[in-house]
């Protein structure tokens, strides 16, 4: 599906992760396996049972905390070694997708609204300052949406109402990208329309 399939948009919400930047989580994966060794599928299984990723991901608890989690493990690890392997996971923005986003901010409105932490967006913002001499993404959007500053989480229906009021956008006239399925749901249920971006397509696809 193309944009150009789509009538009666005006107004386009974009994911961040596998969307605009490029993403390998097996890297994140594979670094904290050689961290946590034999322990890694416990580990994993108790950070996630006590919710500490999506509480970091909501700002609901500090880098500094969310460090100490998971350190807590092993007294081996150390802080820069977790940053990286956490770090990991985010490659390159695509220099085609810098365009594309600049010349669709000429047509609609356009917004970000990504499930992030403050690590993550710490590092992709370093990335900008040294490719591209910007220290954020606020210029290629009409506003950055993320979950760790706004405290609230795809899928939930309550992320999208908070850009379709702080904007008085018209859920028909609003496209919502996702790579995710499952994150689509929620904006559905609100009348935004929804594309998802399966692992073999890239933006260009979409704005061809």
């Amino acid at each position: 599906m193309t944009l150009k399939n789509i009538e009666g948009i005006k107004n386009i919400i974009f994911d961040l992760g596998n969307v605009i930047i490029d993403l390998d989580t097996e890297a994140t994966k594979q670094d904290f396996k050689f961290l946590y060794g034999p322990d890694y599928e416990e580990v994993m299984a108790d950070l996630k049972e006590r919710n500490v990723f999506k509480k970091f991901e909501t700002g609901s608890i500090s880098t500094q905390t969310f460090l100490n989690e998971l350190a807590s493990y092993d007294d081996n690890i150390t802080f820069d070694e977790i940053k990286n392997a956490w770090s990991a996971m985010l490659l390159d923005i695509p220099e085609e997708n810098y365009k594309i986003l600049k010349k669709t901010k000429e047509n609609y409105k356009t917004f970000c609204l990504s499930n992030t932490n403050k690590l993550h967006i710490d590092f992709i913002y370093k990335q900008l300052k040294s490719t591209k001499g910007v220290t954020n993404l606020n210029g290629f959007f009409e506003k950055v949406y993320l979950s760790h500053e706004v405290g609230k989480r795809k899928p939930n229906e309550d992320i999208f109402q908070l850009v379709l009021d702080n904007h008085n956008l018209v859920p028909s006239e609003t496209l919502f990208i996702d790579d995710i399925k499952k994150h689509l749901v929620g904006a559905e249920k609100l009348g935004i329309r929804t594309l998802h971006m399966d692992e073999d397509m890239r933006l260009s696809d979409i704005f061809n």
